[in-house]
């Protein structure tokens, strides 16, 4: 509903600026191609959105809940109780339908009516659609007059006609509609008209008066002469022609037409700010389509990379730690293809990282789209040093999606004497080293964990968020971030709105994490340490 009203908006300012700049020029070529060419861009440029030319993915994931998986709350199957409320949303959608099938059948009856005229030659009859041209030759003046229908038929002015008739279909709302379409229709006429009168204007007037009858309006067609646009067709006719230097009033539309794409790429941009999906698109991996499967196979695709991706023993030796970036894509039943490494830590890391994603078990569990994967590669005790890390991998293009990051622990030489020889990379390890009593994480060795996993949290959170009543009334969609402390005994504390929709929908959240249970903590050199999270809630009321 928002992009029908965007472009309802920029028809008005492209009417606007014909009426007050070129309305009286007498470029009516020039005049016609712009009022058609102002009517296509009014329904492209509120799709516009240009960020994917300067934007990139995010250089590292946030630490959100999962890597950035997002719960979706359906706003319609919160409490089957509560009777559903008829908001004024659905209440303008309805009458909106209405008024385009109302249009749609003005529009049928009108191609109907056409098609009789067409059918038979009246008395007096003079006027065009497309290349059928209807002039009675006992009228005066008859060879002018089947000449200036001829100029509607050569220029297809009856194709600008269906346009608008279509446009008014799902535009009927619009008042302006309607003044833009005689607009264009007035250009047809003043082409054809300039055309046909050659040299003798004034006689040529004087035909227009004689034959000022008029036709019905429910016709498609192009009529010689018409009452009402007798004056408007006279007075052009007979003004002096406008100077060339008036052209540069066209070029007054290039800021115009720049304002409208930063506008339409603004709005774009805020309504998918606010989870809200964008006028051109949205992305896959946000779960905007409320589609769990894939935020599932997400999961176990980071999963599996986790339990095959090795930490060389060289790297580890020299105390290499850095992030690597590649992309890939997947077709439905399709395999991992088109896989682009975007940087390099040592040398055949990129190999081992390929042998894996090209198993059968990794391949089998990779997402279905464009992806980007950032594995992290961490030296225990060292996550907060920066002298061996290399530079960050370069930002990848906005189409491909971010999934889960992965994080392996390496364990340098010191830190692995003092493990049991059963231990892993993936076991924590048992270590005296201290650990701040109060200090927060964002990054540790062992994840802290819910009950059940991440899995069973999300499907908790999605079966126990209360929609509020007046959230569903005002009709609010969007995402909210809630973050909070695992503290080292396993409880949420600390938990606040970082992104708010307003109308209790930050409460109730926050309420149902208060009446979650406790999780296992995370773990840190051995030890249970405080790590910080953000939970993303999306709020989708179905319309």
């Amino acid at each position: 509903m928002f992009y029908l009203v965007l472009a309802n908006f920029y028809l008005v300012v492209f009417f606007t600026f014909y009426w007050v700049a070129l309305r009286k020029q007498t470029f009516f070529r020039w005049n016609r191609a712009y009022l058609l060419a102002g009517l296509g861009m009014a329904f492209v440029l509120p799709a516009v959105d240009i960020s994917a030319w300067y934007a990139y993915s995010v250089g590292y994931p946030e630490y959100l809940i999962d890597g950035g998986e997002v719960v979706v709350i359906q706003g319609d199957t919160v409490d089957a109780a509560r009777p559903d409320s008829i908001g004024w949303d659905k209440v303008l959608l309805g009458v909106y339908a209405i008024g385009c099938v109302i249009a749609f059948l003005f529009f049928l009856l009108r191609i109907v009516r056409t098609f009789q005229w067409l059918r038979t030659i009246r008395i007096g009859s003079a006027f065009s659609f497309f290349g059928a041209i209807r002039v009675d030759k006992s009228l005066l003046g008859y060879e002018q007059i089947e000449a200036h229908e001829k100029v509607h038929a050569r220029e297809w002015h009856s194709a600008d006609l269906v346009i608008m008739q279509l446009i008014k279909v799902f535009n009927w709302f619009n008042p302006v509609v309607y003044l833009y379409e005689r607009a264009l229709r007035m250009q047809h006429e003043y082409i054809a008209d300039g055309l046909t009168a050659g040299g003798d204007r004034l006689a040529y007037a004087e035909l227009l008066v004689a034959r000022a009858l008029g036709a019905e309006r429910l016709a498609l067609v192009h009529t010689f002469s018409n009452k009402r646009w007798l004056k408007n067709r006279i007075a052009m006719l007979l003004r002096d022609d406008s100077h060339k230097r008036s052209l540069l009033r066209y070029a007054l539309l290039l800021p115009l037409i720049g304002a409208m794409v930063l506008f339409s790429n603004a709005c774009n941009q805020q309504r998918s700010g606010n989870g809200e999906p964008s006028l051109s698109g949205g992305s896959a991996a946000d779960g905007g389509d409320g589609s769990v499967g894939v935020a599932e196979d997400a999961t176990l695709f980071s999963e599996q990379l986790g339990r095959n991706v090795a930490y060389a023993n060289e790297a580890i030796a020299k105390q290499i730690q850095g992030t690597l970036a590649f992309t890939f894509e997947k077709t439905e039943n399709g395999h991992i293809e088109h896989i682009k490494f975007r940087n390099e830590l040592w040398d055949g890391q990129q190999e081992q990282v390929l042998g894996v994603l090209q198993s059968d078990r990794v391949d089998s569990a990779a997402p279905v789209g464009k992806y980007l994967v950032f594995i992290n590669f961490r030296i225990s005790g060292k996550e907060g040093m920066t002298e061996q890390m290399p530079p960050p991998p370069p930002p990848v293009p906005a189409e491909y999606t971010v999934l889960p990051s992965v994080t392996i622990i390496g364990y340098a030489p010191e830190v692995a004497g003092r493990l049991a020889p059963s231990s892993t990379k993936r076991e924590h390890a048992i270590s005296q080293d201290p650990v701040p009593e109060n200090q927060v994480y964002q990054s540790v060795e062992i994840q802290p964990s819910p009950p059940g996993g991440m899995k069973a949290f999300m499907e908790y959170i999605g079966r126990n968020y209360d929609y509020p009543q007046e959230a569903i009334e005002a009709g609010v969609n969007g995402k909210l971030l809630v973050s909070f402390v695992v503290e080292r005994d396993g409880s949420l504390t600390d938990m606040k709105v970082t992104e708010d929709l307003g109308y209790g929908t930050g409460e109730a959240a926050i309420r149902v994490l208060e009446e979650g249970s406790k999780w296992s903590p995370g773990v840190q050199n051995g030890r249970s340490v405080r790590v910080a999270y953000t939970l993303p809630i999306r709020l989708n009321l179905q319309q």
